[in-house]
């Protein structure tokens, strides 16, 4: 499964009660070393139900990392949040407001020190999907209130989140307001409660029409949350930028055009003056990888490896970055029978492909979902294949 899989899945959830309501060297070109980071590996996550799936992960030290999700319990979605600990990875109980009979998916994850970090998505009340922010605090995850401007009645997500400090996180998303259609929700945590932030919203042409799906901040005064928006026949990317006063929309290059999808799906960023941002856009017979680069002035697009070629799905999920000349971007591309995992490497001139795990074997769908770096040489990507959890760490 991928992001894209995930917001295709994630609608369809959300329009049920919304209708009831209303090994591997890493070379430059040239041959030079690339990175640090010399092979792919990972001792595997466990899979507590069937159709587990890994969607954020977050990175503290070689020794500590989170990882969320979600698995089936027989009925229906429970959320999922397993620990590196340094040599294994281990679940670890996690609230599931919804009950173990409706939805409770897990979107993404950030940490900040071994006693904090937030894990966002979503879980089903008795109408809708509401909001769902969940906090680690050293001992145990707890749900944290978090607003939900659409109502009870109304659809509502968190599928990116970033913290800085213990006194300042983001989280974004969309909600259903039930009348123009959906908005996008920013919200913030300021060290004791959730709040929204008013956040543009440049489409009200549609449901579905304006969406954050990732959320990067590098201090007080700099954030970026990406996403989409409907221009009334197709979707186009949409970055917005907190300035520590307001968040501001900011163009952003829709290669695809205005007659074809252009979404963007993770974001990542060093300064004020670098960060990526990634997903996809359609060539209007398939998919293909998008890579954006924030140079301090303008987003410009970069140029991307698409090893599914011009005919087939390429897709990138998520980015880290961890200098100017090292940033990491994982999704899945078909090889013409099934999807495979993909890794693409900034190594500060362009973007290459770097071989990866497939679990699942080349006739098996295998994607990476997200990744999160702390250096050049410590990396790791999640993701599912055939059902199963996937984590893969570059060192």
């Amino acid at each position: 499964m991928n992001a894209r899989w995930l917001a295709d899945r994630t609608f369809k959830v959300l329009l049920v009660p919304l209708m009831l309501a209303g090994a591997l060297i890493v070379a430059a070109p040239g041959g030079a070393l690339a990175s640090t980071c010399v092979s792919w590996t990972g001792v595997q996550p466990p899979n507590p139900g069937s159709d587990n799936e890994l969607i954020g992960v977050a990175v503290l030290s070689s020794c500590r990392a989170w990882a969320v999700g979600h698995y089936f319990n027989g009925t229906t979605d429970q959320t999922l949040i397993e620990h590196w600990n340094g040599s294994a990875w281990k679940l670890v109980p996690s609230p599931n407001p919804g009950g173990s009979a409706n939805f409770n998916d897990l979107y993404s994850v950030t940490a900040t020190s071994a006693g904090d970090a937030w894990a966002v998505g979503l879980h089903l009340n008795s109408f809708a999907p509401q909001t769902l922010a969940e906090h680690w605090n050293g001992s145990a995850w707890v749900q944290v209130p978090s607003p939900n401007p659409g109502g009870p009645t109304n659809n509502q997500l968190l599928q990116g989140v970033a913290a800085t400090s213990a006194s300042n996180a983001w989280a974004v998303g969309f909600y259903f307001n039930g009348t123009t259609g959906v908005l996008t929700l920013i919200e913030h945590w300021n060290g004791s409660a959730w709040r929204q932030v008013t956040s543009p919203n440049p489409s009200s042409l549609r449901p579905r029409a304006n969406v954050l799906t990732g959320v990067a901040a590098t201090s007080a005064s700099n954030a970026w949350a990406v996403g989409y928006y409907s221009n009334g026949t197709a979707d186009q990317t949409l970055t917005e930028h907190w300035n520590g006063t307001s968040w501001r929309q900011v163009p952003s290059p829709d290669p695809g055009g205005s007659a074809n999808d252009n979404h963007l799906l993770g974001v990542a960023a060093t300064s004020a003056s670098n960060a990526w941002a990634v997903g996809y856009y359609s060539n209007g017979t398939a998919d293909q990888t998008l890579i954006e680069h924030w140079n301090g002035t303008s987003w410009r697009q970069v140029p991307s490896p698409d090893p599914g070629g011009s005919a087939n799905d390429n897709i990138l999920n998520g980015v880290a970055a961890t200098s100017a000349s090292n940033a990491w971007a994982v999704g899945d591309y078909n090889n013409g029978t099934a999807k495979q995992t993909l890794t693409e490497h900034w190594n500060s001139s362009a973007w290459v492909q770097v071989p990866s795990p497939n679990p699942g074997g080349p006739a098996n769908d295998n994607g990476l979902n997200g990744v999160s770096a702390t250096s050049a040489i410590n990396i790791w990507a999640v993701g599912a294949a055939v059902g199963q959890t996937v984590a893969v760490h570059c060192c």
